[in-house]
C-alpha cells in the first residue's frame, strides 16, 4: 500500500513540475511573440522607408515613445528595423538595403554600438540579397555562434548585436586581390592553417550596420 501511494505521490509532483514549467514556458513564448510583433508591425508598414536619405534612424513611425523607449534599451539606436535585427535576431527583406549597392571605400560599423566590423576591402556582390562580405578587421573578429539549426550566428564583438549569419561558400582565394592568410578567421582555414578553397561568406544585415566612407 505505501509503495503505491509513494508512486502517486511521485507522479502528482511530477504533474504539478510539467503544468509549472508548461506555464513558464508558454508565458516566456507570449512575451517574446508582443515583443517581435510590435517591432514586425513597425517594420512591414513601409521597410524602406527605414532607409530613406543619410539618416537611417527617422523616427516618423506610428509607434509610441514609450514604445521605442522600452524596446531600445541598451542600444544606440532608435530605428525599429535596426531593432529588430539586433535585439531580436530577425532578418531584413532581401535586396532592401542601399549598402548592397554601396562601392565606395570605407568601414561599415555596427549600428547598435558604433564598433567597427567590417573594411570595404572584404564587400563582394554575393547575389545574395544582402551585403556580403569574406572577412572582417582584424582587430574585431566578429564573434561567431553555431544555432540549433546548424548555421553559425555573427554577433557584434562588442555589444552582442545580432548581424548575420556566416557560410562557407564565398569566392575563391584566387580572385582576391593582396590576400593573406591573416585575413582568414582561424575558424575557417584549411587544414594546416592554409586558404580554405572558397572563403567564408559573411551574409550580414544592412540595418546592423551603418556605413562611414572613407575621407
Amino acid at each position: 500500500m505505501s509503495m503505491k501511494i509513494s508512486g502517486l505521490h511521485r507522479l502528482v509532483r511530477g504533474g504539478a513540475f510539467l503544468l509549472i514549467f508548461s506555464s513558464i514556458a508558454m508565458n516566456w513564448c507570449k512575451a517574446f511573440q508582443t515583443s517581435n510583433k510590435e517591432v514586425t508591425r513597425v517594420v512591414h508598414q513601409n521597410p524602406l522607408r527605414m532607409f530613406k536619405g543619410e539618416n537611417q534612424d527617422a523616427e516618423d513611425t506610428n509607434i509610441s515613445e514609450e514604445e521605442v523607449a522600452r524596446i531600445a534599451r541598451n542600444v544606440g539606436t532608435k530605428n525599429p528595423l535596426r531593432l529588430a535585427v539586433l535585439r531580436l535576431g530577425m532578418t531584413e527583406p532581401r535586396f532592401i538595403s542601399p549598402l548592397n549597392r554601396e562601392k565606395r571605400d570605407g568601414v561599415y560599423k555596427c549600428a547598435g554600438c558604433g564598433t567597427t566590423l567590417f573594411e570595404s576591402r572584404g564587400k563582394y556582390d554575393s547575389g545574395s540579397g544582402w551585403p556580403s562580405f569574406w572577412c572582417g578587421t582584424s582587430d574585431n573578429k566578429i564573434k561567431l555562434k553555431r544555432e540549433w539549426d546548424g548555421r553559425v550566428e555573427c554577433t557584434c564583438p562588442s555589444c552582442g548585436g545580432h548581424l548575420g549569419h556566416v557560410f562557407p561558400d564565398g569566392p575563391k582565394p584566387e580572385g582576391i586581390n593582396s590576400l593573406k592568410i591573416e585575413d582568414i578567421d582561424l575558424a575557417f582555414r584549411a587544414p594546416g592553417g592554409k586558404f580554405p578553397r572558397r572563403l567564408p561568406r559573411y551574409c550580414i544585415n544592412g540595418a546592423a550596420m551603418i556605413f562611414t566612407p572613407n575621407q
